[in-house]
């Protein structure tokens, strides 16, 4: 017995010595495995408050008509109840955090289109949910009121999955569904390991995994 112990250290180490391509790609898969679920769960408690905000926003309010125009495009989606759908909820988190945001949606349709002469958003956007301050930078650039209501239509796309989300709260299925939303998309999780990275060197919050990652779409 005792010289099994005194030869356990040995043959384990000739065990890693045979076999550690495979352990070390176990070791990476399962660490990759393991971020896409941390990285869901930062996405997902960042997105709660954000779908708050959307409901917030169109809520009565005496001064509502200020800046709720547009919100009976969604009304729908908010006054919706219970519990999403597992693959409504993966559909609702590649549109949040994996496809593109309504400023490069839009404009990658409009590339090819001129600038309309003084043309001025402005006025398209006063008194809607749309001009509020967090909103207007993703109408930078617009070019005419076609592209302006692109953007729109984009802004809309991505509240309703917030909304689908926000339904979810911190549930085990949402954990699940954004996790498999990031591994299906492998560019972002190396872009988030990336941020991952500046947060252990101090260089950027929790939350900018969640924000900074879609600063771009």
């Amino acid at each position: 017995m005792l010289a099994r112990f005194q030869r356990y250290p040995t043959d384990a180490l000739a065990v890693l010595k045979r076999h550690w391509l495979t352990l070390l790609a176990a070791l990476v898969i399962g660490g990759w495995i393991w971020f896409a679920f941390w990285l869901s769960d930062v996405q997902g408690r960042m997105d709660l408050p954000r779908a708050y905000s959307v409901r917030m926003t169109c809520e009565d309010d005496p001064e509502a008509d200020l800046w709720r125009g547009g919100c009976e495009r969604i009304r729908a989606d908010i006054d919706t109840s219970g519990r999403p759908g597992f693959f409504d909820l993966y559909r609702a988190f590649v549109r949040v955090h994996h496809a593109p945001g309504p400023r490069a949606a839009a404009a990658a349709r409009f590339a090819e289109t001129k600038i309309e002469a003084d043309f001025d958003v402005t006025p398209l956007l006063t008194g809607q949910r749309y001009g509020l301050a967090a909103v207007t930078p993703e109408f930078d650039g617009v070019k005419n009121t076609a592209h302006a209501e692109a953007v729109k239509d984009e802004i809309d796309a991505r509240d309703r999955a917030l909304l689908v989300i926000g339904r979810a709260g911190l549930g085990m299925d949402a954990l699940v569904a954004g996790a498999l939303a990031n591994l299906v998309h492998p560019g972002a999780m190396v872009e988030g390991a990336a941020q991952y990275a500046a947060v252990l060197a101090g260089q950027a919050k929790t939350s900018d995994l969640a924000t900074g990652m879609t600063k771009s779409r």
